[in-house]
């Protein structure tokens, strides 16, 4: 990319569309945008841009992907001279913070997150289920197949050290929740 000169006017809303448009490596129909991870981005006039990523979970393996992922997002934006990707605990990343539109996505994709209502939820006709070890939990996560608050934690730990799995006892279905 081509150093920026006096003359070039860096696009701000184009470089904070790059960064908000970054999926996410480990879970692909959501963008750090709609999680709301993306917690500051300045732009200098030289076209220096620092982005201050919210991981959402202190232990995440996928930010050194996400960071590479922005840096390369944000160098395509015409002007830009450097970029600088810096991962923030404070304040720490909750899910209160992923938007309307991800909260869908995650839905589609068979993830409650936690708070929120769900839209559209319909029973998977069909689907398969699995002989499952109910556990009970104090956080019972809405089922993004068929709406029902009648949830129970099965397993602590799921995919990823942020999620972990449940069972909607109404549908009969294993889905995944982000951790509160």
């Amino acid at each position: 990319m081509p150093p920026a000169t006096p003359s070039t006017t860096l696009d701000v809303p184009a470089v904070r569309r790059a960064v908000n448009s970054v999926p996410d490596p480990e879970l692909p129909p959501v963008t750090i945008g709609m999680l709301g991870m993306v917690h500051h981005l300045d732009v200098s006039g030289d076209g220096a841009v620092t982005v201050d990523l919210l991981p959402t979970f202190s232990g995440c393996p996928a930010t050194d992907m996400i960071g590479q992922d922005v840096e390369a997002a944000v160098r395509e934006v015409p002007g830009v001279t450097s970029v600088t990707v810096r991962f923030r605990h404070d304040p720490p990343w909750t899910a209160d913070r992923i938007d309307d539109e991800g909260r869908e996505a995650l839905r589609r994709f068979g993830i409650s997150p936690p708070g929120g209502t769900l839209v559209g939820a319909q029973r998977p006709e069909g689907r398969p289920t699995l002989p499952l070890a109910m556990t009970e939990t104090s956080d019972p996560r809405p089922c993004p197949y068929c709406a029902s608050d009648d949830t129970v934690r099965d397993a602590p730990f799921g995919p990823t050290p942020c999620r972990d799995v449940r069972f909607c006892r109404a549908c009969d279905q294993p889905f995944e929740a982000f951790k509160s």
